[in-house]
Parts: C-alpha cells; sequence; structure tokens
C-alpha cells in the first residue's frame, strides 16, 4: 500500500512539475492567471483534506478487504474532489457561488489582502464542498442532455408531421391539376393546402398559377378553361392558410381566375369578387412597398367596368396601368375599356405612360 501512495505522489509532483515546467519551457512569463490557477488547485485540495477530516479523520489509501482487487484512495480523492469542487466554483457555477457576481480575476488584480483572502476562501469553499458540487454539476449536464434530446425528439416529431401534411397536399393539388383526375372532395383538398408548411404552399402557388396562365385564354384552342377553373378553390386556400400569412400575388391570381371563368358565358364570372380579390392585391402590393404588377390595375379596371364603379376609379386604374408601354397597347385593344371609353367620351391614345 505503501507503494501506491508513493505513486501517486509522484504523479502529483510530475503534474505540478510538467504545469511549471511548461511556462519554463516556452520562456513565458508566470502570469496573473497561472498564480490563480495555483492557488485554487492547492486551496481546494486542502478544502478537500478538511472535508475528509471532519468526522472520521484522514484514511489513507487502502486495499477494501472484501474486495481485494479495489483500491480506495481515502484522503487522495479527497483532495482530487476538493480540486474539481474549486474548478466548478470558479468555470462551471460562476452566477451562483461566486461573491456578487465578481469574477476571480478581479479578486487578485486589487492587489488588496481581503482580495486574496475571498479567492483562497472561495476555493477553500469549493474544495469543502466538492463531492457536492461535482455532483451538481454532473447532474445540471445531465439534465441538460436529457432536455437537448427531448428538444430534438419533438422537433423531429413536428418536422415529420410537417412533411406528412405537405406530401398530402401537394398529392392533392397534382391530383386536382390533372386533367384526366379529380379530387372529389373539394373541401379535403382546401383543408390539406390550408396546414400545409409556407415552402409546400410556395411551391403549391408556383404550379397552379403556372396552370392558370398556361390556360386562361379560352379562344386559344390548346387551352383547358375547366382545368384553369380548377385553380380557384387552391388559389382560396392559399389564401385562408392557418398560419394567416398574407401575399398578394395569391389574391391577384385568385382574381384573374375568376374573372376567366367561364370564358364567353358571362353567367360564370364573378366579376364583384375578382374586383375585391385584385383590390386586395393592390393593397398588399403597395403597403408592402413592392413595385410593378400593373397588371393589377388593367384588370380591376375591367372588372369595375363590368359591375359599374365610378368613372373615376376606373379611370384612375387604367391611367395606372398604361405607365407600362406593354399594358397601354393592351388597353387600347380590349374591347372592354375600349366600349367604355367610347360610352364616356375617354381618350385612350392621350394617357400618360412611362
Amino acid at each position: 500500500m505503501r507503494s501506491v501512495i508513493i505513486i501517486l505522489l509522484a504523479a502529483l509532483a510530475v503534474a505540478v512539475g510538467y504545469f511549471i515546467g511548461f511556462y519554463v519551457r516556452i520562456g513565458a512569463p508566470w502570469s496573473a492567471d497561472a498564480t490563480i490557477f495555483m492557488m485554487i488547485t492547492i486551496a481546494g485540495a486542502f478544502g478537500g483534506l478538511l472535508y475528509t477530516v471532519r468526522d472520521s479523520g484522514l484514511e489513507f489509501p487502502h486495499r477494501d478487504p472484501e474486495k481485494n482487487h479495489v483500491i480506495k484512495l481515502g484522503w487522495v480523492a479527497d483532495c482530487f474532489y476538493g480540486i474539481a469542487g474549486a474548478y466548478v466554483v470558479f468555470l462551471i457555477l460562476p452566477t451562483e457561488l461566486t461573491t456578487a457576481g465578481t469574477p476571480s480575476k478581479s479578486l487578485l488584480s486589487s492587489g488588496s489582502i481581503l482580495g486574496l483572502v475571498k479567492l483562497l476562501a472561495m476555493a477553500l469553499v469549493g474544495g469543502y464542498g466538492g463531492r457536492s458540487l461535482v455532483d451538481r454539476a454532473l447532474a445540471n449536464i445531465a439534465k441538460d442532455a436529457e432536455e437537448a434530446k427531448k428538444s430534438a425528439e419533438e422537433t423531429k416529431k413536428k418536422v415529420d408531421q410537417i412533411e406528412v401534411l405537405d406530401t398530402k397536399a401537394m398529392e392533392l393539388v397534382n391530383r386536382h391539376l390533372d386533367e384526366n383526375e379529380k379530387v372529389k372532395d373539394v373541401q379535403e383538398l382546401k383543408e390539406a393546402v390550408k396546414v400545409a408548411s409556407r415552402a409546400a404552399r410556395f411551391e403549391i402557388f408556383k404550379e397552379v398559377r403556372e396552370v392558370r396562365t398556361a390556360n386562361w385564354n379560352w379562344k386559344k384552342k390548346n387551352n383547358n378553361l375547366s382545368l384553369m377553373e380548377r385553380t380557384i378553390p387552391i388559389f382560396e386556400a392559399l389564401i385562408d392558410n392557418n398560419v394567416g400569412e398574407q401575399f398578394h400575388r395569391n389574391h391577384g391570381q385568385l382574381g384573374y381566375a375568376l374573372k376567366d371563368r367561364g370564358g364567353q358565358d358571362e353567367t360564370k364570372k364573378d366579376w364583384e369578387y375578382a374586383y375585391r380579390e385584385i383590390s386586395k392585391a393592390i393593397n398588399l402590393r403597395d403597403r408592402e412597398g413592392e413595385k410593378g404588377f400593373l397588371m393589377y390595375e388593367f384588370n380591376r379596371a375591367m372588372c369595375g367596368i363590368k359591375i359599374g364603379k365610378t368613372f373615376d376609379s376606373i379611370a384612375r386604374d387604367i391611367c395606372s396601368a398604361a405607365r407600362r408601354s406593354s399594358l397601354h397597347t393592351k388597353i387600347k385593344e380590349n374591347d372592354i375599356i375600349v366600349n367604355w371609353a367610347r360610352q364616356n367620351n375617354y381618350n385612350l391614345e392621350t394617357i400618360q405612360k412611362e
């Protein structure tokens, strides 16, 4: 057993010697941080000794009589616990165990005896309560690890749920926009789109917009007007999403689809509904400070004419749209606007454009 003690003391001497030799080898000056480190280490070890002699006196390292292969380190283990406890005080639990939240370095930097006493006292207390402090630190680490694991599991669960909802929404939208397929329960489709994630709704918008743009013109032979009309409930669901996000393009595309629904059959169109949605698109666009999208005013002018809006409101939309040269040309070629201008003696040629 004496040989065990000698080995432990030799290991301690080697550790201290290596620490001091490190500074000598690299030629670094002995700093205040090194002094603090040594003081904390020694005071912590002494605090561990005080703990072990508190009740039963100093216990030397010995072999366990019941388990011959087990060696109990006694006061050596208490010294190591004390050193660890002192480190815990300054490194792991600073906000709880330092005096008035003062960092250890500031206790020494003042050069006062009081600062030195505070530093040693804190290290000594940490060494004396080393076992409980280390246990507490390990318990906190285990608690943090458990909370992190739980948070990761909850996050994964949410991601999996979002993936399931997004997959269902995309599947129903694709089926609904397939010429050879159609979703029977449109309400189920709308509910699936409403609860989809923002990323999925953006992808759905792009797909639905592409279908509407490719099929709105009933005058073209290859256009499928009935397929275009299937986009209406999807645009409505994109607008009525569960998180209440509003994007002007959703309202604008819905307004276009409502305006073009039915083709030549005026009874299938909903000019009032279309006017409201395009107006919402314009308000959202202006509120967000976005430029462009003057096609809104062009289409709202047509809707306004159909539902009998005032001359000033219609003329204002026509003027706004005409600021773009390409739309000015469309205005002069649009039958609804041309007939309205003729009836109201409004000269489309003199509209100010960009």
